[in-house]
């Protein structure tokens, strides 16, 4: 064990008086989702490096991840950026690319960017604290910008989106704000799915393309999570 003590704080600013009690050089950000003071950073001698799971200036933002599904993009990535006052603007110091699978839903995706990121900070760590390592400014010109998620996107709507929309909102979506629908009369979150130019059960979703949206997995509300046949016969099951 490394002994390392844990805070837990509300406010950023809080970090300060602790920057001194153990007399920080740098910070390291990752998954933090809000905006640091510039008083905050200027308080670490070495500033903040920010782990950010895109590849700045693509996807600045709390969503990139995200983003990265619903677009049904091929690849990512993973930045380390010296943080500043502005979002995701900073310096970038190393970027590594992955390719995303078909299959890769959002939580797989982040502890592999998770994974690659840790690996990535150790590498360059001894070359930052010794200044011998040089940094990327961001093009700003081309730089795009992730939205929050709200509850209210989670509703599966498929008539306004075509099958492989849906089912890129379905891996992106798993965890929050998830894909809701309701089937046979019952209220349901999709945890998997695929779009097909055919549906496979009476489940299937005919979407805005002309292809369906095919229900693999789903999870009843205040039930377990089931495969579509088994959701169907327990419905079967419980006919007079």
């Amino acid at each position: 064990s490394q002994q390392i003590p844990i805070h837990f704080i509300e406010k950023s600013r809080e970090i300060i008086p602790l920057i001194s009690q153990y007399q920080a050089q740098l910070g390291i950000l990752a998954s933090f989702g809000k905006i640091i003071p510039e008083d905050v950073i200027s308080a670490f001698p070495l500033g903040i490096l920010n782990l950010h799971p895109s590849l700045l200036p693509k996807y600045r933002g709390t969503t990139p991840i995200e983003t990265a599904l619903l677009n049904d993009d091929s690849r990512t990535g993973i930045s380390i950026m010296g943080l500043t006052k502005d979002m995701d603007a900073g310096p970038i110091y190393a970027q590594k690319t992955i390719r995303i699978d078909r299959n890769t839903s959002k939580q797989a995706l982040y502890e592999q960017l998770a994974t690659i990121g840790s690996q990535l900070l150790i590498t360059i760590l001894p070359q930052y604290l010794n200044h011998h390592i040089k940094s990327i400014s961001q093009d700003t010109s081309q730089a795009s910008f992730t939205k929050p998620l709200n509850k209210s996107d989670g509703s599966l709507n498929p008539s306004q989106y075509s099958a492989t929309e849906l089912a890129n909102q379905v891996r992106a979506y798993l965890n929050f704000p998830k894909s809701k629908t309701t089937l046979l009369g019952t209220n349901c979150t999709i945890t998997k799915a695929h779009s097909s130019n055919s549906p496979s059960t009476e489940l299937d979703l005919l979407c805005n393309d002309g292809n369906y949206l095919v229900i693999d997995q789903l999870r009843p509300d205040n039930g377990k999570t089931m495969t579509a046949t088994a959701f169907i016969n327990g419905k079967k099951n419980r006919r007079p």
